[in-house]
Parts: structure tokens; C-alpha cells; sequence
């Protein structure tokens, strides 16, 4: 994990701790073990909930059980976990509740440490070249890209990252992703977002990024990416061809 992710962690812990004496926990009268759950929550320091612990709570949360506040004051944890590549239920839920949870309604500073965490986040999963960053890279990137208020940001902060997993990632998602991007005009995630998908099109046909992925290319040349750096390179050429 890197220096500036761990340092917007530490602010969430901060800056939302307030919450704690406001935690109250009601859920629908229809749950017989809303107490049991209630207490399960209560029965650990807040850092050291895991993703099992939470997962309940991240599904239910807002919609039938518990409200902002409590949402504010596990979110830290949900956060950091998630940071951990070990989400509570999943990525696209985590923002979605923060969505249904009117986020863009609170205070400037609880807005403004979320999109510094998704940010950092996001930088910090480029630069992880471990398996389970590759299984879980497309979920994380459709939410973050779809939630972050910024694509263009999402977009800089890929183009500027020259770490190997970085090519990586944007090497498998293209060549993965090509139909869905080129043919059917969306990035293929829980809802077919189509809002940025123009703007990502004209990005990865980009002089920038096809110079990357050659360069890539000619520096893994005898690694196993090549082949795959290879085929993407002449997907984007076409694609730049044809849309031209």
C-alpha cells in the first residue's frame, strides 16, 4: 500500500470518528436478528473488523439497516479494507450506499477525504502487480470510474503511471474489454456506463497511450505480456484507423 494511501486512511479514522456516539444501529422491525448482528458489530474494535464482519452491514446499510451516521462511522474501515483489496460485499455496493447515503450532501471535508481515498486508491491498484489485484482491477475500475467525479483525473493518473502493473492492467482490460468498449459503445460494469465511454475511447487510441503500449512492448519483449502487448497495440491501431 502506498505513503499517500495510508495517509488518507489515517484522515477517514479522523475525520469521521466524530460519529461514534451517534452510531445507534436500527434496522427494519422485520429482521429477527437485528440484536444479534448489532451486537456482532460492537463486539470488536472498529479496526479490526474484517470483510466477513462487515459484509452484512455494507449490503443492508441505509436501505433497511442503519443510517448516515452509522454509515460514517464504519466507513473507515470499509474503506480501508477495501484499500486492502478485501471489500465488504463489493465495490460497486461501497458506493452505491455512499450514493443512497446523499455523500455529496455532507460537509466539504467528509466529501473531499472520500475522493482523496478513491483517488489514492485508484493510483495505489495501479501499482499492484499481485494476482488479486489483477482479478479484481475491472470490478474496481468500473466503480471508481463510474462514482469518482472526475473520469479525466481517473484517465491522468493511468496515463502518468509507468509502473509495469500498470501497462499490465491496461494491457488485459483492452484486450478483455475490447467488444464491449469498441463494438457496443459502454464500459461493461453493473450498470453499461456509457456517460464517459466517448471520452475513454479517444484515450486509449491516444498517440500517448499507443506510444505506451509499443514502448511496453519492446520492454517485455521476451516476457509472457508480450504476445498479449502485442495484440492490443494493432487493436488500438485499428481502432484509431476506423474511427478516423
Amino acid at each position: 500500500m502506498t505513503d499517500r494511501l495510508k495517509i488518507s486512511i489515517k484522515k477517514l479514522y479522523d475525520l469521521f470518528a466524530k460519529y461514534q456516539g451517534l452510531s445507534k444501529l436500527q434496522g427494519s422491525p422485520l429482521y429477527d436478528d437485528l440484536e444479534t448482528w448489532n451486537k456482532h458489530l460492537r463486539s470488536k474494535k472498529l479496526r479490526e473488523l474484517t470483510d466477513e464482519d462487515l459484509s452484512l452491514f455494507a449490503g443492508k446499510v441505509i436501505l433497511t439497516w442503519g443510517d448516515e451516521n452509522d454509515y460514517r462511522f464504519f466507513l473507515p474501515r470499509i474503506l480501508e479494507l477495501t484499500a486492502e483489496l478485501k471489500t465488504p460485499y463489493d465495490i460497486w455496493t461501497l458506493y452505491s450506499r455512499l450514493e443512497d447515503a446523499n455523500w455529496k450532501t455532507w460537509n466539504a471535508d467528509e466529501q473531499t477525504v472520500i475522493n482523496d481515498f478513491t483517488i489514492e486508491l485508484w493510483n495505489n491498484l495501479l501499482t499492484d502487480n499481485s494476482k488479486k489485484a489483477e482479478w479484481e482491477f475491472k470490478d474496481y475500475f468500473h466503480s471508481i470510474s463510474y462514482f469518482y467525479p472526475d473520469f479525466s483525473e481517473i484517465l491522468k493518473v493511468w496515463e502518468t503511471n509507468d509502473s509495469f502493473a500498470s501497462i499490465k492492467h491496461l494491457t488485459n482490460y483492452i484486450f478483455e474489454e475490447r467488444q464491449h468498449l469498441f463494438d457496443n459503445n459502454y464500459i461493461d460494469s453493473i450498470e453499461k456506463n456509457t456517460k464517459n465511454i466517448e471520452q475513454f475511447k479517444t484515450w486509449l487510441t491516444s498517440d500517448n497511450i499507443l506510444k505506451k503500449i509499443e514502448n511496453a512492448f519492446y520492454d517485455n519483449e521476451k516476457s509472457e505480456i508480450a504476445e498479449r502487448l502485442s495484440w492490443v497495440e494493432q487493436i488500438l491501431k485499428n481502432e484509431k484507423k476506423y474511427s478516423t
